[in-house]
């Protein structure tokens, strides 16, 4: 955490800091040291469900939420430093770069066309973290940005955020948080073993790429030394391998109506339609 803080005031920026009561670690003195605000988060299942605390802390136009595995890219920081969206965005989609890192060679990022974001964008991902707090409807579903897409922007995909999943999980524990999702609803999990565990694709599948700067080697090196122990991976009962079997057979042998949307996915998927144009980003 502290050299998650240095990283950010070298930049002139005091992040403010959504602590969850599971953590037990000296997050909140190193937060005292650092000026860096603290809001205690309690009774919570997921991420997704603590995005709508941002309209109670958030005093700003627009709020920039950030999961504890991610960190905003030098340009983005530059970018926000400039012109706001349009009036009428209430969110804008960023680009997001997975961070592949071995000690003592120089830091990549993946990409695959076997990926598609939720802009249908092949090779790329994107996430909704920048957003309006007063403007947009919040939703605690997995999986979601914490709140529907309506009217929304994008930055250039060299205005990125930088994912260190890979880093800071080994392959066992990615494998376990899958597990997780899983258990949670069926399919949450597998549907993202094709990015979240790379090691397990097919040779070329996925292409490692140069960042071409040093600025994040520092977090990439210290992430990966704070890696917990791989925990077994949980055990599935007779019951729940029978109830994955027959969801399976009910969700992708037998297609729910595509033109149907449950209430859980609404949201989830974009529409092209309701992108607005920044020019800012045509100009430059």
């Amino acid at each position: 955490m502290g050299v998650l803080l240095d990283h950010y005031q070298a930049r002139g920026v005091t992040p403010t800091l959504l602590l969850d009561s599971r953590t037990t670690d000296a997050t909140r003195e190193i937060a005292a040291q650092a000026g860096a605000p603290v809001v205690d988060i309690r009774g919570f299942t997921h991420t997704e469900a603590i995005v709508r605390v941002a309209k109670d802390c958030v005093t700003t136009p627009w709020a920039l939420f950030i999961h504890d595995d991610e960190v905003p890219s030098d340009k983005l920081f530059a970018r926000l430093a400039g012109p706001p969206p349009p009036e009428e965005v209430q969110s804008v989609a960023i680009a997001r770069r997975w961070v592949w890192y071995e000690p003592g060679k120089p830091l990549l990022y993946g990409r695959s066309d076997h990926w598609h974001d939720r802009t249908q964008q092949p090779g790329n991902d994107h996430s909704w973290r920048l957003f309006r707090p007063d403007r947009v409807e919040y939703v605690s579903t997995m999986h979601t940005e914490g709140f529907y897409l309506d009217r929304w922007s994008r930055f250039p995909l060299d205005t990125y955020n930088i994912h260190f999943e890979w880093v800071l999980r080994s392959e066992r524990q990615r494998e376990a948080k899958l597990r997780r999702y899983d258990e949670h609803r069926w399919g949450y999990g597998q549907f993202f073993n094709n990015v979240y565990l790379p090691e397990r694709q097919p040779p070329g599948v996925i292409e490692y790429l140069p960042f071409g700067t040093d600025a994040y080697d520092r977090l990439a090196a210290t992430y990966f030394a704070a890696r917990g122990p791989d925990l077994p991976l949980p055990r599935r009962s007779l019951r729940t391998q029978f109830i994955r079997a027959r969801k399976y057979v009910v969700d992708k042998i037998i297609p729910p109506d595509l033109n149907k949307e449950t209430p859980d996915r609404k949201g989830l998927k974009p529409k092209a339609e309701r992108e607005v144009a920044d020019p800012f980003n045509a100009a430059s």
